[in-house]
């Protein structure tokens, strides 16, 4: 049997975990960057406000109901359970890009994916198209009737959302998830 000794198998294990990290810090998958910057509110949207019901599926189960209100440069929205339960509140400037949050029951949901979410839902399409990162493109078409939105990260779908009256349909392909927005109400 081959006799290392302590200090040299801890050397060995610690250069080894350095070297897994510094690959991993290195290899960030491309899909992971957003496909554009999140943006300002638009004038359209500046004093008004919706009460949503969201339906995630994927990775997650969670439905909820959404209050967002926009005061330039200010989003604030307010996450509460079926039963009245408060779940996150996060206000994001998009000026400062600061974003503060509080979660509550410990569900953790990640604030800036929301607002990523909503910009490429509900954001003027011209919006979207001057903020795209390169090799990123997003096309709004009807078809069959219906509005859609198709992101593209160099020329693959990525992401799809379709507009069917108040109901809204995301599809992320790239993180595996789907989102179901019914828009209750305008404010």
């Amino acid at each position: 049997m081959l006799f290392i000794p302590r200090a040299i198998k801890i050397a060995l294990y610690l250069a080894l975990l350095f070297s897994l990290a510094a690959c991993h810090l290195t290899s960030k998958p491309e899909r992971e960057l957003p496909l554009f910057d999140l943006m300002p509110v638009p004038d359209s949207l500046n004093g008004g406000g919706w009460l949503e019901r969201f339906q995630f599926s994927g990775l997650v189960e969670q439905s909820m109901l959404v209050s967002t209100e926009f005061a330039r440069p200010l989003i604030q929205i307010a996450a509460v359970s079926f039963e009245g339960v408060p779940l996150t509140q996060l206000q994001f400037d998009t000026q400062t890009q600061k974003l503060t949050s509080t979660n509550s029951l410990g569900v953790e949901l990640d604030g800036r994916k929301i607002i990523y979410d909503m910009q490429s839902a509900f954001w003027p399409i011209a919006l979207l198209e001057q903020h795209m990162r390169d090799n990123n493109r997003v096309i709004e078409r009807n078809i069959a009737g219906q509005l859609t939105r198709r992101f593209y990260r160099n020329e693959t779908l990525t992401r799809e959302i379709t507009y069917n009256g108040v109901l809204i349909q995301l599809n992320e392909l790239e993180q595996n998830y789907r989102l179901k927005i019914e828009r209750l109400e305008e404010y």
